[in-house]
């Protein structure tokens, strides 16, 4: 199921397979990000056991994939928001929903969908 999801990927962001756990983007690098964290977040699955969402963030190609803000599990209790209790697999933030909404996720993962957080 891991090289499904890679190749898939690979196939609609141009990015070579990657290693499970490559290095997620600081806040200075993240494009959508500001002093309050405040952005748009594509959601690709929430679970509320930590290690599990970790495991679907590797079976998405880690840290790296993405539409360029990054892909990394979120402690929904850390984001405003967001219902308190989850671990999500997310990218973002983006600076608006429309940026959030023209990554492709959706053709990978039929789930995606977009929210605010801040």
């Amino acid at each position: 199921m891991k090289n499904v999801y890679r190749t898939a990927f690979a196939a609609l962001f141009g990015f070579a397979a990657v290693g499970a756990m490559g290095t997620a983007p600081s806040h200075a690098q993240t494009p959508g990000y500001d002093a309050s964290g405040c952005g748009w977040y594509i959601i690709l699955g929430c679970s509320t056991s930590r290690s599990e969402a970790q495991r679907t963030l590797r079976q998405l190609g880690g840290p790296v994939v993405g539409g360029g803000a990054g892909s990394r599990v979120l402690n929904t209790s850390d984001v405003g928001g967001f219902r308190n209790g989850f671990y999500c697999v997310a990218d973002g933030p983006y600076i608006s929903q429309a940026e959030a909404s023209s990554v492709a996720w959706s053709e990978a993962v039929r789930d995606a969908y977009v929210k605010r957080g801040c």
